[in-house]
């Protein structure tokens, strides 16, 4: 289990989501020793939000990885930030994700060595999705029941539950890197995400396969590390059949390395 850990929100222009996630990492009942915005070419408005959390006393180090907009690059944005952390252990979620309090003491209790851990989501509705942001309201346990699109199980916190639910596998189903964690030194072994992947796409889960082809075994998470997904509409999926192939090799050749990847990263800052 890791002491502590860093954790990874991936954002593009939505400042309004990144800030309910931000306020959500000040309530965890164990926080990580730093945040990394890994942001894939925002504007000046991110920038100053994330300097205004800069500005506060923060129970972590908040870090802004930001590169050029010149297009979906999620997995170099990843890359970026995981290049930038100083601890042995990672957690992603994205920029549109609300955490649950308990949400960081439940990964890091999961966490083993030669596993990764994937978690669910519970998608909240567009009217309450828009609500929240326009408030000071929380979104909790019982209003996710209540407010939620799809996944209404999944706000179910439960050790219980979780210890009988939660299973181990060697395949990469449900991996969403919203709620994924792994260690460090793993990444760095298979070179990290693949950059490959441009536009939406399996990323995520074409990096959690070259981890298990490493050695690694996925857990799925079941009433544990539980987060709410805000409402948008749903990304381009102009390049997924051939994102989808690349995710296909990896499963097909058993790869364990990508060569466009940590090793071969671009210019952020």
């Amino acid at each position: 289990m890791p002491a502590t850990c860093s954790l990874i929100i991936t954002t593009y222009n939505w400042p309004e989501a990144l800030n309910k996630s931000l306020e959500s990492c000040l309530l965890q009942t164990i926080t990580p020793i730093e945040v990394i915005i890994a942001d894939d070419g925002s504007k000046e408005e991110t920038r100053e939000l994330i300097k205004s959390y800069q500005a506060k006393s923060l129970p972590f180090n908040l870090i802004h990885c930001w590169q050029e907009d010149i297009g979906f690059r999620a997995a170099q944005s990843r890359n970026n930030a995981i290049n930038a952390a100083s601890t042995d252990y990672i957690i992603c979620i994205d920029g549109d994700i609300i955490l649950h309090p308990n949400f960081i003491e439940d990964h890091i209790l999961h966490a083993k060595k030669n596993q990764v851990l994937a978690g669910k989501r519970v998608r909240l509705s567009q009217r309450f999705s828009q609500r929240v942001i326009s408030s000071n309201e929380q979104v909790s346990p019982v209003s996710a029941l209540f407010y939620s699109e799809r996944g209404r199980k999944n706000a179910i916190r439960s050790t219980l539950l979780s210890r009988y639910r939660s299973k181990v596998s060697r395949d990469a189903d449900s991996v969403f890197s919203c709620n994924f964690s792994f260690w460090r030194q793993d990444a760095i072994n298979v070179n990290g995400f693949n950059c490959d992947f441009i536009g939406w796409g399996a990323e995520d889960k074409e990096f959690c396969i070259r981890l298990i082809n490493n050695g690694a075994v996925k857990k799925q998470l079941q009433h544990s590390a539980v987060c709410y997904h805000l409402y948008h509409p749903e990304l381009s999926r102009q390049m997924a059949d051939i994102n989808q192939k690349i995710y296909d090799d990896a499963i097909l050749k058993q790869l364990t390395h990508c060569k466009n990847g940590l090793t071969t990263m671009g210019t952020a800052y």
